[in-house]
């Protein structure tokens, strides 16, 4: 499936003659959208080119027609991203992933390591539910999320009093849209989508597809948690750093002061690890 897609800069930009712009493929995280890596595209754009990505039941990537668990597995996903990332020729490339994202990344880099610069995996655990810490409250809370909102205020007050994080309640509220003469609220995705996608992920590990591509490739990896996640709980991230921490170029960092939206909630500091990594140099 080719998915739907933001590229920036949005008109091309000549590299140096000395270099080559770095490319980045950015993933959202579940009941997101690729609008939402805007604000992080607009400080790297005059330097990189990026290509951010609605993934498949979110945004205006929608699978048509009936669906089943299966067509949301991980590496559907992943497939996904790499028919996208042919038909853009936007590959080698850095994967940036968050949340869902992660485990989007990984699949990606197991099914075509040739197209992966390195990983960038944010605030999800590579076992378990989708959601990590918070995978079964947050499938509840799905099922109970309502396909509409009589307005803004409504929506917030249900988000905070029954969404399992906060990061998440605002990572909802931010791709949210407003019908300008009802006032209703929707949110740009396929409810039964999410709900399938949790259930995929059901059993589902990405540790060994991560532990393959760093076996064979020996390419960067950086695994991030925020330290007052919810989501990614800080005993999951201890575990997975004890079992993949030795791999080559494997870095575990947990980032203080960070929640589950750490690219959001820390963008500058978020930015420039990506420059750093990414050999991504300030034109300024």
């Amino acid at each position: 499936m080719i998915l739907h897609s933001y590229r920036y800069p949005r008109e091309p930009i000549a590299a140096p003659p000395d270099r080559a712009r770095a490319k980045l493929v950015f993933l959202h995280g579940m009941g997101g959208n690729g609008s939402l890596w805007r604000p992080i595209a607009a400080s790297l754009e005059d330097d990189a080119d990026l290509l951010c990505l609605d993934q498949r039941g979110h945004g205006q990537s929608l699978v048509p027609g009936e669906t089943t668990v299966s067509d949301y597995a991980p590496l559907v996903f992943a497939r996904d991203v790499y028919e996208t990332c042919q038909a853009e020729g936007f590959s080698p490339a850095w994967v940036v992933g968050h949340s869902m994202g992660v485990r989007t990344a990984c699949g990606y880099a197991n099914l075509a390591p040739e197209a992966v610069s390195g990983l960038i995996l944010v605030d999800l655990g590579f076992t378990g539910v989708a959601g990590g810490g918070v995978g079964e409250a947050l499938s509840t809370f799905l099922k109970d999320l309502p396909v509409s909102f009589a307005s803004r205020a409504e929506a917030r007050a249900f988000l905070d009093a029954r969404c399992p994080d906060p990061s998440i309640a605002q990572y909802l509220m931010a791709v949210s849209r407003v019908d300008l003469k009802t006032g209703v609220l929707t949110f740009p995705f396929d409810h039964s989508a999410l709900l399938k996608t949790v259930e995929a992920s059901r059993g589902t590990e990405a540790g060994p597809w991560l532990e393959e591509f760093s076996r064979t490739t020996g390419r960067p990896i950086y695994v991030l948690r925020g330290s007052d996640s919810r989501v990614y709980k800080s005993e999951e991230f201890e575990a997975e750093r004890a079992r993949y921490g030795s791999l080559p170029n494997v870095e575990f960092l947990e980032i203080p002061g960070a929640g589950h939206g750490l690219p959001f909630e820390r963008r500058p500091e978020f930015v420039a690890m990506l420059r750093k990594w990414c050999g991504i140099p300030s034109g300024n």
